[in-house]
């Protein structure tokens, strides 16, 4: 059994999950991915996960309805809600952090490594 903290990465955005996935994996995570908010919740409910990355824009279910539920499932799982505007989307504070897109990738990865380390 691997000690590697695993991240669920979710995001209808192949192009923007295949380069997160790059860096989390190269950073030394192991990295499960998901297309959308029941993806993510069957992958979440069925996987040891350690933290979980979604976007807030995502087909059918947002990022606030998914961290809102996975949060309800397993509350000591951190997630952090990616969001293409400076605001806060209504509902975010059911994520343990909020990141803008577009900050710099050191950055995401330190708050992942506060986040895992709790």
């Amino acid at each position: 059994m691997s000690n590697t903290p695993v991240i669920l990465c979710v995001d209808d955005e192949v192009p923007a999950l295949a380069i997160r996935c790059l860096v989390l994996s190269t950073a030394g995570y192991e990295v499960l991915t998901a297309a959308d908010g029941v993806g993510a919740l069957e992958l979440f409910r069925c996987l040891p996960v350690d933290l979980v990355i979604t976007d807030y824009w995502l087909p059918g279910l947002t990022g606030v309805q998914v961290a809102a539920e996975m949060k309800r499932l397993k509350p000591a799982i951190p997630v952090i809600l990616l969001s293409g505007v400076v605001e806060a989307p209504p509902g975010s504070e059911l994520a343990d952090l909020v990141i803008t897109k577009g900050r710099p990738v050191e950055e995401l990865l330190r708050e992942i490594g506060k986040l895992i380390l709790k």
